[in-house]
């Protein structure tokens, strides 16, 4: 809801060529492959993703894992909805950086998440498949700045334009979450009167 209410206030200022990123993450697909079975699929229904308690056993971390994977592929929803409103030379991404240690973001997960940020993935940061927080800091700059090619709406992964997952292409979902963000109240930004 706060990245389109902020691009609803950005939108009337907006000039091409510009470009827009919204960080989402590879997590929306759900599966063994992106999450190592970690996160659980998402589960998408309009309004209920909204309300506090929308999932099952909703203080269970599981449920807000689900609740995490369920807001970014409304993320890539809203890329793709905005990617066909925007006029021509104003470009919208989804980007993903991937899995990214030493930013924090597992530290008061419970389960297996400590030791696997701990012991596991620290070694997969030798290889290929895992950044630190400078190179995943540059892919983002190079995304932004568009030194990564992609068309508007695509989904950036790491460095590349590729396809996200399956069920992140539904434009009957996308039209339907613009059209409920749409009837939310909108915010004024501060100093400004209606």
């Amino acid at each position: 809801m706060s990245t389109h209410q902020l691009l609803r206030q950005l939108h009337p200022h907006l000039r091409p060529p510009a470009r827009i990123v919204v960080t989402v993450s590879d997590a929306h697909f759900g599966d063994l492959r992106h999450t190592g079975g970690t996160m659980p699929s998402p589960r998408w229904a309009i309004p209920d993703i909204s309300r506090p308690g929308a999932y099952n056993r909703s203080g269970n971390v599981r449920a807000g894992r689900r609740a995490y994977v369920t807001s970014k592929l409304g993320g890539i929803y809203l890329v793709h909805e905005w990617s066909r409103r925007l006029p021509e030379g104003v470009d919208i991404l989804a980007y993903n950086p991937s899995l990214v240690i030493g930013t924090g973001l597992a530290r008061e997960t419970g389960g297996a998440f400590p030791f696997l940020m701990r012991r596991i993935v620290p070694v997969l940061a030798a290889t290929p498949l895992v950044d630190t927080p400078a190179p995943a800091g540059r892919k983002l700059a190079d995304t932004i700045l568009g030194a990564t090619a992609a068309p508007t709406g695509a989904y950036i992964h790491r460095s590349k334009a590729m396809p996200s997952s399956t069920e992140s292409y539904n434009p009957d979902r996308e039209h339907a979450l613009w059209n409920w963000l749409e009837q939310l109240p909108r915010e004024q930004p501060p100093g400004t009167t209606d």
